[in-house]
């Protein structure tokens, strides 16, 4: 039995046609308010309405935070803990630092009758900082939609396999390749059909190259699999091939692509060239 019909076996590759491609960002903002909820302005506890703050940006329409700065004003009390708190929420909404700065500029003028005190500023400026770094570092180096991983990635892989041949002794063109994948569209698709064809390639090869391999994306239009030069290679290319082409999540039209093992150089900045050019449109 080949390696294509044990998957067939295995894998009832006729999964469910719809695609759950719905996916929480890393950041979301609040929904707009309505012009008839709550604008931009201070209340109390009891809801009276406090000193008008109407001239704030939008920025601060789109976040309570701003309140906490406001209360502390009104009663007089240390605005650093606000202004930290404020920060914080700020990032997380994903508003941007002079955004941030220019509602509690506005704020400031608002109801103190002047500009922030530098405590203020500093306070919400390191917040927002240390909030959005927290944020930078729990960033994936894999594509969300897709799961394969960035260039950057597969490049850097790429550098440490020609490092660790070298003080081993061995040839990374003799121990491993990269096997290429290009969808080809036909005219007419659209952009959102493009990225599907993504998702399904990556799905292919995942399910070949289960190891492992990495698995990146190049540039707009290829997929590319980081494997070992193992005999049965060829077989696996052709399983791949064979998954793309003959079968997809959503559809049992055959689908058209390009699929190539693409020898690697002999040096490590020979094959940045490489994937430089694989990742031309």
């Amino acid at each position: 039995m080949s390696l294509f019909a044990d998957i067939r076996r295995r894998f009832d590759l006729r999964p469910a046609k719809s695609l759950n491609l719905a996916g929480s960002p890393a950041r979301t903002r609040p929904e707009e308010s309505s012009p008839d909820d709550q604008p931009c302005e201070w209340r109390d506890t009891h809801g009276t309405a406090g000193t008008d703050v109407t001239s704030c940006p939008a920025s601060c329409s789109d976040s309570s935070a701003y309140l906490a700065i406001a209360e502390a004003l009104r009663d007089g009390a240390d605005v650093v803990p606000a202004s930290d708190e404020v920060g914080r929420q700020l990032a997380a909404d994903g508003v941007s630092l002079l955004e941030a700065l220019d509602g509690l500029s506005a704020l400031y003028r608002s109801i103190a009758g002047g500009e922030p005190a530098f405590a203020a500023v500093r306070a919400l400026s390191s917040s927002w900082a240390e909030a959005s770094l927290v944020y930078l570092h729990s960033l994936s180096c894999e594509d969300p939609l897709t799961g394969l991983s960035s260039l950057a990635h597969l490049r850097s892989r790429l550098g440490e396999l020609y490092r660790e041949a070298e003080f081993r002794g061995t040839s990374v063109p003799q121990t491993h390749a990269l096997v290429v994948v290009e969808p080809l569209n036909p005219p007419g698709t659209t952009p959102f059909d493009r990225e599907l064809r993504r998702v399904d390639v990556a799905e292919c090869l995942r399910i070949v190259f289960c190891g492992g391999d990495v698995l990146g994306r190049v540039g707009s239009r290829r997929a590319a699999a980081l494997v070992g030069r193992e005999p049965n290679l060829p077989e696996q290319v052709e399983t791949v091939r064979a998954l793309i082409t003959q079968w997809r999540l959503d559809t049992d039209v055959p689908q058209l692509a390009r699929i190539w093992i693409e020898g690697l150089p002999g040096t490590d900045a020979m094959a940045g060239r490489v994937l430089d050019e694989l990742a031309r449109p």
